[in-house]
């Protein structure tokens, strides 16, 4: 994750449901939580744990409670909205991550160093691009979540309409980009201009169109 930008295809309001989640999808995010957590290791038998008696003994069924890696106990307390300690919040949004990516119509991961997003920073106000438009604004809205972000991870949203709006702006400003900066910006495009078929897609399922949510590691 290290100087890495995700991107995901998803309505913001979905992804907030995942953290009061009704008992469907709460059944979905239990399925995907059990595909990223430790298998609980089996009971063994005889030694001087048996001899100690039960009150020594780890209950059958606990859960692996392991630093950064999460478990079961970390999904129900995100899914209903519990205090997460700081010692769970890497666990946590590791599993908010695996939970963005099964929801999630499309997502992308891309390299980007911090040298590199200056870059393209410039190179969209030479060529006139909007403010509202440049690649910070891709995370500048809160998703409005009760996991706290931890450093060095920044994360938000850019509604749907704003991210056709970027799709027309930077396409109009890529062949004023310098060599260092175009193949990034033509690999968010490629991912943003699908987004009238994402929103074909959801339709289908009379969900509302995708937003995109954005999460930097700047370091």
């Amino acid at each position: 994750m290290d100087k890495e930008l995700r991107l995901w295809a998803i309505n913001v309001d979905l992804f907030r449901k995942c953290f009061a989640a009704p008992p469907e999808l709460a059944q979905t995010l239990r399925e995907v939580t059990n595909t990223v957590t430790p298998a609980v290791p089996k009971k063994r038998v005889g030694g001087l744990l048996s001899v100690l008696g039960p009150l020594m003994r780890t209950p059958l069924n606990a859960p692996v409670i392991r630093p950064g890696i999460p478990n079961n106990v970390d999904a129900e307390a995100m899914m209903t909205s519990r205090y997460i300690a700081a010692d769970r919040l890497s666990a946590c949004w590791t599993l908010a991550r695996s939970w963005l990516d099964h929801l999630a119509l499309a997502q992308i991961s891309l390299p980007l160093p911090v040298s590199q997003l200056e870059e393209l920073e410039f190179d969209l106000v030479r060529a006139g691009v909007s403010t509202q438009l440049s690649i910070r604004r891709l995370w500048l809205h809160s998703i409005d979540i009760p996991l706290r972000p931890i450093d060095p991870m920044t994360i938000g949203f850019m509604d749907h309409a704003t991210v056709l709006r970027l799709v027309d702006e930077w396409t109009n400003a890529l062949p004023e980009f310098e060599e260092g900066t175009v193949e990034f910006a033509t690999q968010v495009l490629e991912f943003a201009k699908a987004y009238p078929q994402y929103a074909d897609q959801a339709s289908t399922t009379g969900s509302p169109p995708p937003d995109l949510i954005a999460w930097w590691t700047a370091r």
